[in-house]
């Protein structure tokens, strides 16, 4: 695998943890129950440290991080903006919409992952990365089911 091809697949990655970083941060504005408010600042923060480690090992590659996050997330919050302007939310959709964006980077991931020829260092940071992104999707997944069986 070429280092082009390895930055491509980390500048992917660090679009969509700044994506989690922002999505959680709306998240956190919107919801009302503060213990969820807590848990989605925490995640926001989770993943602008998970971005600055991406970062790191862009830059130590030789590339600038590219600024900014996915176009498809930015389109997709646009949109969730205008129908929240219409609608409006609860503690349920808010968490809905969590575990949507976290279904998306669990898949990015994934996607990365599938690559035979990764170099084992940025496998293995990419596998450890990995399974905080899909620790956070389960137990948001889990968080929503049990919201809806109240």
């Amino acid at each position: 695998m070429t280092n082009e091809t390895v930055l491509d697949k980390l500048q992917y990655l660090l679009g969509t943890l700044r994506d989690g970083e922002k999505g959680f941060k709306d998240a956190a504005e919107h919801a009302t129950d503060p213990q969820l408010r807590q848990l989605f600042m925490e995640r926001s923060v989770q993943r602008a440290q998970m971005a600055g480690d991406v970062e790191s090992h862009i830059s130590r590659l030789g590339d600038k991080p590219r600024e900014g996050g996915s176009v498809g997330a930015a389109l997709h919050r646009t949109w969730l903006n205008v129908r929240d302007a219409l609608t409006g939310r609860d503690d349920y959709q808010v968490v809905a919409e969590c575990e949507r964006g976290e279904d998306v980077a669990v898949e990015n991931y994934q996607d990365v992952l599938k690559e035979a020829e990764l170099p084992a260092e940025i496998r293995s940071f990419v596998e450890g990365q990995y399974a905080q992104v899909k620790a956070s999707h389960d137990q948001i997944r889990d968080m929503k089911h049990s919201m809806q069986a109240s």
